[in-house]
């Protein structure tokens, strides 16, 4: 009994005990051990098979993978990570802060259930790396798993798709402006011509041509330096100064505003925060996000029987604040809703289509996002995490 609980003890599953010539009692009691050491082989085996097949999977992926525990000692790495990293056989994160500052102070401020983008030079290429983290708990140890990803043919697929989207938006205001100009100019020039070849006076006809003319240029040419100043706020927005704001006394601020609209329009208006909630956000950049949403949803639910609106607020799984802003308007059509970010574009006689695109600016230097969920006829949803 001593060889055996010392065998397994060591974790030595392979000593076998023979059953026979000892008597029917000791025969039954050999069989149990072997049996039990069996028991014991057949799940060590187990575990060896499984250890080697994540082993090969976590060496397999294009995804960086690295492992550490609370003291920022590397317990696994794969060769994708080590591609990332300038020096590939670092053993915790202060040999990495020595070759890769920006990169170590990334993965040790990296938080479960958060995502970043950084840049890094690998093989003299600017090279995007997103950074995802999540923590575990194994006994009385805590690791902290990080992933880096290379996006940069995803981040260049999508800027690509971006600008295009934004060349055609651009391009159809700047021509709306222009071609009607173009064409007056055309007009009004064939009249002082005429006028000139003919060596004529203008008529008072004449006049209120030329005048009227002169005016739809100048209207127009105000509608073009109003686009480009739209397009300007867009490209200078203030560095965000954050503080901790309480979530419901900004939301009572940010009613405040429309109070006097939700009076006269009749609509109701309810909202949910626990007063103890706060967030870190700087509060007059943030304010601008939901006077852009609170806007949408005033003008949606306008001819609604019963117009409503609510704002909701709570922390979510990973302790972030998220804002959640619910109208009953008629919502908003799925090929406007894949469109609604992007700079210039808008469904309204007199938008000029930067409210979202700057709402959702402000909510990225925030660190966060800003979701639209609709179908048609059963209103809009405006999710804000921060």
């Amino acid at each position: 009994m001593t060889n055996f609980f010392l065998a397994i003890s060591q974790k030595d599953f392979t000593t076998t005990y023979s059953e026979q010539g000892k008597g029917k009692s000791f025969s039954r009691l050999y069989a149990s051990l072997n049996h039990i050491t069996n028991q014991f082989r057949s799940i060590s085996e187990e575990k060896e098979a499984q250890y080697i097949f994540l082993s090969l999977l976590v060496e397999q992926i294009r995804v960086g993978i690295l492992s550490i525990d609370q003291h920022g000692k590397v317990h696994l790495i794969n060769q994708t990570m080590k591609g990332f990293l300038t020096n590939p056989n670092i053993k915790s994160l202060d040999e990495l802060e020595i070759s890769d500052k920006e990169l170590a102070m990334a993965f040790r401020d990296a938080q479960a259930g958060d995502s970043q983008v950084i840049r890094k030079a690998i093989d003299g290429k600017i090279t995007p790396l997103t950074i995802l983290a999540s923590e575990i708990s194994i006994r009385d140890n805590r690791f902290k798993l990080i992933s880096a990803q290379d996006i940069r043919n995803e981040l260049e697929a999508n800027e690509l798709e971006a600008w295009q989207r934004l060349i055609r938006v651009l391009t159809h205001e700047i021509m709306n402006s222009v071609s009607p100009i173009i064409s007056l100019t055309a007009t009004l020039s064939k009249v002082v011509a005429a006028r000139n070849e003919a060596n004529e006076t203008f008529s008072e006809s004449d006049r209120e041509t030329l005048q009227k003319g002169m005016e739809a240029i100048l209207s127009r040419s105000k509608g073009l330096h109003h686009f480009a100043d739209a397009y300007r706020s867009l490209t200078r927005l203030p560095q965000p100064q954050f503080q901790k704001v309480s979530v419901s006394d900004f939301i009572e601020k940010l009613l405040l505003l429309f109070d006097e609209e939700i009076k006269q329009k009749r609509i109701s208006v309810s909202r949910s925060a626990d007063p103890r909630l706060k967030m870190t956000a700087d509060p007059e950049l943030l304010e601008q996000v939901f006077i852009n949403i609170l806007k949408n949803a005033i003008e949606a639910i306008e001819g609604q029987p019963n117009p409503t609106i609510t704002i909701d607020a709570s922390l979510t799984r990973d302790n972030r604040v998220i804002m959640i802003v619910t109208d009953n308007g008629g919502g908003i059509e799925k090929d406007v809703l894949d469109k609604i970010f992007i700079p210039f574009f808008t469904t309204k006689k007199s938008g000029t289509g930067i409210g979202l695109p700057l709402s959702k600016q402000i909510v990225q230097i925030h660190r966060g996002s800003i979701v639209a969920i609709s179908n048609p006829g059963n209103g809009a949803v405006f999710e804000v995490t921060i």
